[in-house]
């Protein structure tokens, strides 16, 4: 059988609020320690004034939408990665660096799918006002 955890207790109602604060934790403490997240987030500032500059369809708002969640989300399992090999060992470690690299070379790929989704959708809106 399963070993109960903490937040296993309680009626449902209580164990998704538990839920709901571990997560919006998660992203406080992503917010204020990972200055890549703060990065992105500055990013996503731009890119919804250049919605309301240039005019974008549904579709092009949900690749937006979609892109930047992926961004973000992986960023913040980048930073869980990282800090629970950093609990396993703080000493190098081959395995350690394996994960730590791969789980940033997925940031760098959905950083990538950013970048190319906004360039599909806003440089031929730049160039047809040029």
């Amino acid at each position: 059988m399963f070993k109960k955890r903490r937040k296993d207790t309680g009626s449902i109602f209580e164990k998704y609020n538990k839920s709901f604060h571990h997560a919006l934790d998660g992203i406080s403490y992503a917010i204020e320690k990972e200055g890549n997240l703060i990065i992105i987030m500055l990013f996503v500032i731009i890119v919804l004034g250049l919605c309301i500059i240039f005019p974008v369809t549904t579709l092009e708002l949900l690749a937006i939408v979609i892109s930047t969640g992926c961004l973000m989300a992986s960023e913040m399992m980048n930073t869980s990665v990282e800090a629970l090999t950093d609990l396993v060992t703080t000493k190098e470690n081959p395995l350690a660096k394996i994960a730590k690299d791969t789980v940033s070379s997925a940031v760098f790929l959905f950083t990538i799918m950013f970048i190319v989704v906004l360039g599909i959708i806003f440089v031929p809106k730049i160039i047809s006002i040029l």
